[in-house]
């Protein structure tokens, strides 16, 4: 029987071609769950009010928060680690299965307080309901992350297609059968559920009557400042709509929250497609600087263009979606949208850094990184709502986006102890996405302007618009990258098999046919 790849010490692949598959199938994955999430969405806005969303966010924003609690971080441990043992994994998966259901136990009284705070009784089983979910995910962790160490990105995109599309067209049954709020919380909680069922059916893992708390203690050791720190990051990104939901009031919120789900696209898609294939490679390279410090470079260039394709798209054809929609109140969220698609790309080009930090064992950099988030947005950002009240979502984000200069400085001097780095090479790196932009902005603009003298309906626009991003993307990627857009998309390099050297000593990973050195040469 053939050696499970999970349990493997070295990385016995092509980090490049990794994570280039993780782009590849990932991207594909996100890019589609993404669209199934916009016509959810789209269906929402349609049989709901923007109260409806509303309330429906406020209890989804803490749920996510508390999901980042996910098996205290030892799923996280698991895939950093770069040795594991099955013992160990079982008793990693008792132990993720009963914190979990803990837990959730414990965060059940939580809900009266949550509901009083924003003077709605309605939160209440809204809240209990959406709690349900950490328990589903924590017990789908281990299975889950060991099809990552396996480094099996297409098994990952399946799961993540069909689970989304089921839990789609639950929210949209249920939106149309009016259930209001209910439609949303019950779907994001049924989307625990089909992360548990994916990922035991592809894993193929099968939980064994084992468990030592001593196997436990180093992945709980790791766990624990991983989870922190994700929790902290959640916080930051959920931060806003409970501000806004409590000082703007839940109808504003649902205006925003359309807004800021359609503008951050490129940020979410990306931050599955980054976390998940750029995070196991760089674990595994963590003790090999030179190659590190390429191979992050090589993922930032990546990120920069991944962000900049949908963020022109939305730019222009923004105006055009919500103008699909019956209700007139939902083109409030119009002026809002390239406040939040700046701080889009902003974010996104950020993602890398704290997987870095933690795949290099630590995991308490990002804790220092999102308190200092947390106490900035806390402190400037809601003085902006209060300073420019006119105009409050506008003024949150942009003193927003100019905080996200100081998170860059700061993560570039912590980045700078795990790989060799400077300014010039960040920046040279991220400019290609900057060129994107421009350069299918040129084609945009006069179809935008003059969209009124033409005979053209809003489905229309939205088409010509994504022709003009198809077209410029491979002329970019033809004349100015000079890369083959297919590139992203290729197989997963096979693995590298091992030989014995002369002495008889076995040399582990050793690439020894042409395509492989060429790879490696590559690399370095």
């Amino acid at each position: 029987m053939p050696k499970d790849l999970a349990y493997e010490k070295d990385l016995t692949v092509d980090p490049q071609k990794s994570i280039r598959s993780g782009f590849g199938w990932l991207g594909i994955a996100s890019i589609l769950s993404q669209i199934l999430d916009a016509l959810t969405m789209f269906v929402a806005m349609i049989f709901m009010t923007k109260e409806d969303i509303g309330i429906a966010t406020l209890a989804l924003s803490f749920a996510v928060i508390v999901e980042s609690f996910n098996s205290l971080g030892t799923n996280q441990g698991i895939l950093q680690s770069k040795k594991l043992t099955p013992e160990e994994t079982h008793s990693v998966f008792w132990f993720s299965t009963a914190f979990g259901l803990c837990v959730l136990v414990l965060l059940i009284p939580l809900a009266w307080p949550f509901a009083a705070f924003y003077q709605n009784a309605a939160l209440v089983p809204l809240f209990i309901t959406s709690m349900f979910k950490l328990p589903l995910v924590s017990i789908a962790a281990v299975p889950e992350q060991l099809i990552n160490r396996r480094l099996e990105y297409r098994k990952l995109s399946i799961i993540n297609i069909f689970t989304t599309l089921f839990c789609s067209l639950l929210k949209i049954g249920l939106a149309i059968c009016g259930f209001g709020p209910w439609a949303l919380v019950v779907g994001s909680t049924a989307f625990g559920l089909g992360k548990l069922v994916g990922s035991f059916a592809f894993s193929k893992y099968i939980p064994q009557r084992h468990f030592k708390f001593s196997e436990c203690k180093r992945f709980i050791s790791y766990g624990v400042k991983t989870c922190l720190s994700t929790a902290l990051n959640q916080f930051n990104k959920n931060l806003h709509f409970l501000v806004v939901g409590k000082l703007l009031g839940e109808g504003i919120l649902g205006i925003y929250k359309m807004a800021y789900e359609l503008a951050m696209t490129p940020a979410l898609a990306l931050f599955v497609v980054v976390t998940k294939s750029s995070f196991p490679v760089f674990s595994r390279l963590q003790d090999k600087r030179e190659e590190l410090s390429k191979l992050f470079l090589w993922n930032q260039k990546n990120i920069a263009i991944l962000a900049a394709i949908p963020t022109v798209a939305i730019l222009f054809a923004a105006k055009d979606i919500f103008g699909l929609m019956p209700k007139a109140e939902w083109m409030d969220a119009i002026p809002i949208i390239p406040f939040v698609l700046v701080l889009s790309f902003f974010r996104s080009i950020m993602l890398a850094y704290p997987d870095l930090y933690r795949a290099c064992g630590r995991p308490e950099f990002p804790i220092y990184t999102e308190l200092l988030e947390t106490v900035m947005f806390s402190l400037v950002c809601t003085s902006a709502i209060f300073a420019y009240s006119e105009f409050p979502l506008q003024a949150m984000i942009c003193t927003w986006v100019a905080l996200h200069f100081i998170y860059f400085g700061v993560h570039f001097r912590i980045s700078q102890r795990f790989v060799d780095s400077s300014v010039p090479k960040l920046l040279m790196h991220i400019l290609p996405g900057l060129g994107y932009i421009l350069f299918a902005a040129l084609p945009s603009l006069p179809l935008y302007y003059f969209r009124d003298m033409l005979p053209y309906t809003n489905w229309t626009h939205i088409i010509l618009q994504l022709l003009i991003i198809v077209g410029t993307l491979l002329l970019y990627s033809k004349y100015v990258l000079k890369v083959s857009v297919s590139q992203l998309f290729k197989k997963k390099a096979k693995t590298l098999p091992r030989q014995h050297d002369v002495g008889g000593a076995r040399d582990e990973h050793r690439p020894v046919n042409s395509a492989n050195r060429e790879a490696s040469e590559q690399i370095k």
